[in-house]
């Protein structure tokens, strides 16, 4: 008995240890990939005012704000036509709206007027982070909360338009009773447990999929109710037509794994659709559908010249480079090749909504 008795107590011990280690291990990574994020100054991606710098008088914005919680959200009403409706657009992690300047763009130029904000902790909207995945789909809700008390927008189609962690948002926020007449998910994921897991797994291996309860628990700490927002649930609640699509080799947010694509068996809404994007030139991935074949090119061979300073400063990623040295990698990029849009991605994406318009 008291060799059983003693075992359990340190099988208790270990348990408190591995919880308290991977509770660390957990806040630690939540602080990193949650942490405030600003626009990276270097870049191929060109941002609204080089646009207008280079594209006098051809586009247009008005700024809008609108409550988060406690925290007022900074957005732009993009576009001066808004014959095809209105599109919502929440943006994936680790970036701003603006990240998406040229896709934005060209749907504004096809007659919709898309309303881009950045998140909680994101580029011009306060916050000292965004605090965990299930502040998209809040932060969205309030931007259509938003719309819905405005005479003007309100009156327009609604669409919705996500990425990566907006693709998440897009379409969990249906389930939070939030209208909308059409939704665009692209390489989105359903649950952040899973997601969180599996970007655990690049960092330390398989001990992350111990850390799954652990994580839970934080989600409940610091979201509450909200902690479970699914983006399966959100599809399932509604018969709004949804179109997910997905890189066909996308191991950022995996294609087999958690995204949403991969779920398409959980999924009864009867007007889902599903589409593989598997384009040419190795545009399949997280990022690289939605740029041009000649801005794919383009941006690999500027990678390659790249992984020499990498090398010799002993960084993975560009961003982590000395401002000098970014500085004089990026002078001389040409960014009306670098920022070129994928536009058979947004042909589809147009095709879709003007479906829906028609069936009205």
């Amino acid at each position: 008995m008291k060799t059983v008795t003693k075992a359990l107590i340190g099988i208790g011990g270990l348990a408190a240890v591995w919880g308290g280690a991977g509770y660390t291990l957990i806040r630690k990574s939540y602080d990193s990939i949650f942490s405030r994020t600003t626009l990276s100054k270097h870049t191929a991606n060109r941002y609204f005012r080089e646009y207008t710098e280079r594209y006098p008088g051809r586009y247009t914005r008005r700024p809008v704000r609108f409550p988060s919680g406690e925290l007022m959200l900074q957005g732009y009403l993009y576009g001066e036509r808004k014959d095809r409706g209105l599109i919502i657009f929440s943006h994936g992690i680790c970036s701003g709206h603006e990240s998406y300047m040229g896709g934005i763009l060209n749907m504004a130029e096809r007659g919709y007027l898309v309303l881009g904000f950045d998140n909680t902790g994101c580029c011009e909207s306060p916050g000292d982070t965004s605090i965990g995945l299930q502040q998209g789909p809040r932060d969205l809700a309030a931007a259509m909360d938003f719309v819905d008390a405005d005479p003007e927008l309100s009156a327009l189609p609604r669409f919705l338009f996500g990425h990566s962690w907006g693709g998440y948002s897009v379409c969990s926020v249906l389930g939070m009773g939030r209208h909308a007449d059409g939704v665009v998910s692209i390489s989105g994921f359903s649950e952040p447990v899973d997601v969180t897991e599996e970007m655990g797994e690049d960092i330390v291996g398989p001990v992350a999929r111990t850390m799954k309860p652990l994580i839970r628990l934080e989600n409940k700490r610091l979201f509450g109710e909200d902690a479970g927002i699914s983006a399966v649930d959100g599809i399932n609640s509604t018969d709004t037509p949804v179109l997910i699509m997905h890189g066909a080799k996308d191991y950022y947010v995996r294609c087999n794994g958690a995204g949403i694509i991969n779920q398409k068996q959980r999924i009864t809404n009867p007007n889902a659709e599903f589409l593989s994007l598997d384009y040419s030139e190795g545009r399949n991935d997280h990022l690289s559908i939605f740029l041009s074949e000649e801005a794919k090119r383009y941006r690999d061979r500027l990678d390659e010249r790249l992984k020499i300073p990498e090398k010799e400063y002993h960084v993975k990623e560009s961003w982590e480079l000395p401002e000098e040295v970014q500085e004089e990698y990026y002078r001389d990029v040409d960014k009306d090749i670098s920022a070129g849009v994928n536009t058979e991605l947004f042909d589809t994406v147009d095709a879709f909504y003007q479906k829906i318009l028609a069936g009205k």
